[in-house]
Formats: structure tokens, sequence, C-alpha cells
């Protein structure tokens, strides 16, 4: 009689979509996913109904004044094995960023048109989830590192989460702040839906490829973190209510920290 409501949110599970606007609250960007529900590698499943949120994607980022008939740039993520420990390649998240619009398909993007590769390092940071981004997935030079200010525990609705950008140099060149909900619609929405709320602070001499590239890491924290914080299982049998409050972090591995409401044992001692 048990109900696992994540296994139920994946069957419904949709694209994001994200709306990205500037600090005097005027609309930037329009950001849309492109998945399939239940996509295959091969015989290897990829799509976010069996793999989500570490499934197959692409965003497309677009201008308002062109809607959705022409994006500006896109963000590419393969399929991961999220949640482990970050050793091998296939458990090290990663995403690239690509100027102009995807022609889809597995050919869709132009090697020429790349502005900037992100991936997580090897062991993720040890106890502070961290990311790499370089200028090219081949080598290129380092452009900055994004570093979790929290240690070992990371996720959750009763706090503020922030990542600290810093350049090549070691100076810091922003950050990328998950917000905590302000009042209980807000935390009615977080928890029962993927929708979050995230400010980015970039100061106003960082050029336009940092720029691109905290974006898309933006958009990557969210999808390694926050996209199951409305997690919950419910026991009828038993009168269980079971939620997830946050996520244990160490070496890229994440594991849910749960709290569990009711079915306390009977006091008549009947068996």
């Amino acid at each position: 009689n048990a109900i696992d409501m994540d296994g139920l949110g994946a069957l419904g599970e949709t694209a994001n979509k994200y709306d990205v606007f500037t600090d005097d609250g005027g609309q930037k960007f329009k950001v849309i996913e492109s998945s399939e529900f239940c996509g295959f590698d091969g015989c290897i499943p990829t799509g976010r109904c069996c793999c989500r949120p570490n499934h197959k994607l692409q965003l497309h980022v677009y201008a308002p004044e062109y809607e959705t008939s022409q994006a500006i740039m896109f963000f590419d993520r393969p399929c991961k094995c999220g949640g482990c420990c970050s050793v091998c390649d296939i458990c090290r998240q990663e995403m690239t960023v690509y100027t102009g619009a995807s022609t889809g398909g597995e050919g869709g993007a132009d090697p020429s048109k790349q502005m900037a590769y992100i991936k997580e390092p090897v062991l993720g940071g040890f106890f502070s989830p961290q990311l790499e981004v370089m200028e090219r997935q081949d080598g290129g030079n380092q452009i900055a590192t994004i570093t979790a200010n929290g240690v070992c525990c990371i996720g959750g609705i009763c706090c503020d989460h922030t990542f600290m950008v810093l350049d090549a140099g070691g100076n810091e060149i922003g950050k990328i702040v998950k917000e905590r909900p302000e009042n209980l619609t807000q935390i009615a929405t977080e928890l029962g839906t993927d929708a979050d709320n995230f400010t980015m602070y970039v100061p106003k001499h960082v050029d336009p490829q940092q720029k691109a590239a905290m974006l898309a890491s933006l958009h990557l924290i969210d999808y390694m973190f926050f996209e199951n914080e409305g997690d919950a299982n419910l026991d009828l049998a038993n009168g269980v209510c079971q939620f997830k409050c946050c996520d244990l972090y160490c070496c890229g591995c994440v594991c849910p920290c749960h709290c569990s409401i009711g079915g306390e044992d009977s006091a008549d001692g009947g068996e």
C-alpha cells in the first residue's frame, strides 16, 4: 500500500522551462529543455522517464524578441550516472555551451561554435560540490571554478545555497545562489513541483563567454542538486509520509536525507 510519489512523478516528468530576468525585472532570456521522455542510446536508457534528473538533454536559449524561432545559444548535456562517486567519466557531470542554434540529432553540435565546457572534477570537489569551466572540451584553458559554500550538505529549502565563481587566477567574478522559499506558497510550490528560483550575480566587466558559462553552470547545478526537492513517499498502510529534506555530499556521491512523519507503533501491544 506504499505509494512512491517520486516514481509517479517520473511518469509525468515534462521538459523544464526557465525564464531569465535582469535585476530590474526585465526578461532577458527564455530557456527551454529538449529531451526524450523514453530515450535510448543503443540499449542504454537516457530519457526522462528512467534517468531524470541525469537524463540526456539540450537547453535552448532564446531572446524574448525572437520568442522560440531562433536560439542564440544552447547547452548540451549527455546522460550520466548521477549521485555516485565522481571517478569514472560516466559519473562526472558535464555540459557544453554552444553559440547559435542546434541542428538536432547526434551531429547537432558544431565544434567550431563551442563557447565553453563545464565538467565535474575527479572526486567532485571532495566535501563541497565543484565544477570546472574550460574554454573547450578538448583541453582548452580554464575559465573558472565554481564551488559550493556548503560542506557535506546540499539542497533543502531551509536556507540559501551559494556557489562561488572564481576565475583562473582565483579572483571572484560572481556567484550563483539557489534562493530559499520566502513564504508558504513558495514552499508548497517547491515541494510539489520542480520550480526553483536562482540568482546569478555577475559584474559588468565579465566577458560574454564567462557569462554564458555561468548561466549554463546554473542550469547544470539545478539538475544535479535541486530537481528532486519535492520527492515524497506515502505509505497508506502504516500512515507514514516520507520526504527529502536535503542531500549529503561527499566526492560526488549524493545521498538523500529523508524525514518521516507518522507511523508510530501503537501502544496496545497486540499482535
